[in-house]
């Protein structure tokens, strides 16, 4: 086995650690998927599809696929927002598409707050991005369109139907995810009681550089991992 083989490998077993971490969150199940870029920018990974048992995705599970390759059985539906991510922007190398409830109840407000409740998600645009069409993202041109209406956040809203969270490794896009559905619950709460929200007046960059470095990002992977280790 060549050395680009054995990191390919060690990729497939990221990938799959990271859906059933995802699974076990309840952020990926029936619906919802994750990609990594591969070293090679023209081909990335991608969980399974609809069906397939997220919690318990293994190296083997996971799917390669280039930039240009559509829907198949067994493949996530919506594999074309991963594709033209990772097309237009290969230093995003990870996406995650979620369905969770805090995340799809902001996607059904008028106007998705952009107030900062939890340091942890200083990845919160002040301005979230919102993809208006109420359908399912299934062709290339639809994946460029949401990649567009992203532009640079972190974090886009799909009306009605869920979000994108984008990150440059594939742990900081796990853990943003985790953090992304909290935020979402905290502001639901804080927008029930009808008070105020307190303005943030420390850069949002600034503070995500000083409460969420790389560092962060291998000590919650490690934790997150120890609960989602396979048998055999």
């Amino acid at each position: 086995m060549t050395d680009e083989d054995t990191d390919r490998q060690a990729l497939r077993g990221e990938l799959a650690t990271a859906t059933r971490i995802l699974a076990r969150h309840e952020m990926i199940g029936m619906f919802g998927h994750v990609s990594v870029l591969t070293d090679d920018p023209t081909r990335y990974l991608l969980c399974p599809g609809a069906g397939r048992r997220k919690d318990r995705c293994r190296p083997e599970d996971v799917l390669e696929l280039g930039l240009d390759d559509t829907f198949d059985r067994g493949r996530p539906l919506e594999l074309y927002m991963h594709a033209e991510m990772h097309r237009a922007k290969p230093h995003i190398r990870s996406l995650v598409h979620v369905h969770s409830p805090n995340l799809t109840a902001l996607a059904g407000l008028a106007e998705p707050p952009g107030e900062l409740l939890m340091i942890h998600a200083s990845f919160w645009p002040e301005r979230i991005p919102l993809w208006e069409r109420p359908e399912l993202v299934t062709d290339h041109d639809a994946g460029r369109e949401l990649v567009e209406v992203m532009g640079d956040s972190a974090i886009a809203l799909l009306r009605w139907h869920g979000a994108v969270i984008a990150g440059r490794t594939l742990k900081e896009a796990v853990f943003r995810t985790v953090l992304a559905e909290y935020h979402a619950g905290i502001l639901l709460a804080a927008l029930a009681t009808g008070r105020p929200m307190a303005p943030v007046e420390v850069p949002r960059a600034d503070l995500y550089a000083k409460v969420l470095p790389a560092a962060t990002h291998e000590m919650n992977w490690a934790f997150e991992s120890s609960f989602v280790e396979l048998d055999g």
